[in-house]
């Protein structure tokens, strides 16, 4: 059977149980694959052998520098189809217990300073210097939009995706609720604005409804909208999100800008502000503990450092 075959049953039987983000990401590691077993002309499943796959996996890092966790993800969807493939075609499967699934060694992580974080809120306001006129800047039009992504990322720890399927029933503004419908594995979850971040956000969909105002004479907002969108006013896209981010931290001159950085950045100082570890839990949509505990890890160092600096019998030399 044809590899490409085999997908198409594969997805029949799998689409519905995996999430979108799943499927976009299972869906680019067998393109890679496919294209991968094209070179050495192998077409059909049943003629796919772990030397393949290993020789695969390998590619991927030698050849494609691709990280640890990006190969994690591969391995997952291949092993994912010959799951499917030892229930459905009756084949072995070459993945589980013959091919170890990549290391990938977690890293302590790193959070947003307030100045970043003060300088990438500055930086939404006003464009990179022009090229043609050193010097000179505008003001974005989005200013008040990213903004408010920024204060939302920052009091909730959303992910990408999460922050991106927002709509505008989603909110509730009387008490600064936004649910979440399909976190990761589905799960439903509310998390909620400080007033800050609730500033920020009606700033912005005031200023999107003057607009449409003043576009086509009609300022309401559809329900079903997304709560943040592009100029178009299409839904943001994980991509838009990303740039947007990245671009931001250029012009803030903040290093290593990314959406996930916010997730760390709020769970961290959830955690120094003393928020209870298992209601962060709950409000990062985690299923265990796990990840909660490295946050705690990093809180515990603060407290050891405050004490080394700050110990009263210390200081008092007694």
């Amino acid at each position: 059977m044809q590899l490409t075959t085999a997908l198409e049953g594969f997805w029949l039987s799998k689409a519905r149980s995996l999430s979108q983000n799943t499927v976009n990401d299972y869906n680019h590691s067998y393109g890679r694959f496919i294209r991968f077993l094209a070179d050495q002309h192998v077409e059909e499943i049943e003629t796919v052998t772990p030397q393949h796959i290993n020789a695969f996996l390998t590619w991927l890092d030698t050849d494609c520098g691709l990280a640890p966790k990006t190969i994690l993800n591969h391995w997952i969807a291949l092993s994912a189809l010959w799951t499917w493939a030892e229930k459905e075609l009756e084949l072995p499967h070459i993945i589980r217990g013959r091919i170890v699934p990549p290391r990938v060694r977690r890293q302590q992580p790193e959070p947003y300073t307030q100045e970043n974080v003060k300088r990438m809120i500055e930086a939404c306001d006003q464009t990179d210097h022009w090229r043609t006129k050193p010097g000179v800047r505008t003001r974005r039009s989005t200013a008040k939009r990213d903004k408010a992504i920024l204060f939302t990322l920052l009091d909730t720890g959303l992910r990408a995706s999460e922050l991106c399927d927002l709509r505008i029933e989603d909110y509730d503004k009387s008490i600064g609720k936004l649910i979440v419908r399909k976190g990761k594995g589905g799960k439903p979850r509310s998390v909620f604005l400080g007033y800050t971040a609730r500033s920020a956000l009606w700033r912005y969909l005031e200023d999107r409804q003057r607009r449409r105002k003043q576009d086509i004479g009609d300022s309401k907002l559809d329900k079903t909208e997304g709560l943040f969108t592009t100029s178009t006013g299409r839904h943001l896209t994980r991509d838009n999100l990303l740039h947007l981010i990245q671009a931001i931290g250029r012009r803030a001159d903040v290093s290593g800008a990314n959406v996930h950085r916010w997730r760390h950045t709020f769970a961290i100082n959830m955690l120094r502000n003393g928020c209870n570890p298992y209601a962060l839990q709950e409000l990062l949509g985690h299923s265990d503990m796990e990840t909660v505990r490295l946050y705690l890890k990093i809180v515990d160092q603060d407290l050891r450092g405050a004490v080394a600096s700050a110990s009263p019998a210390d200081q008092w030399r007694l």
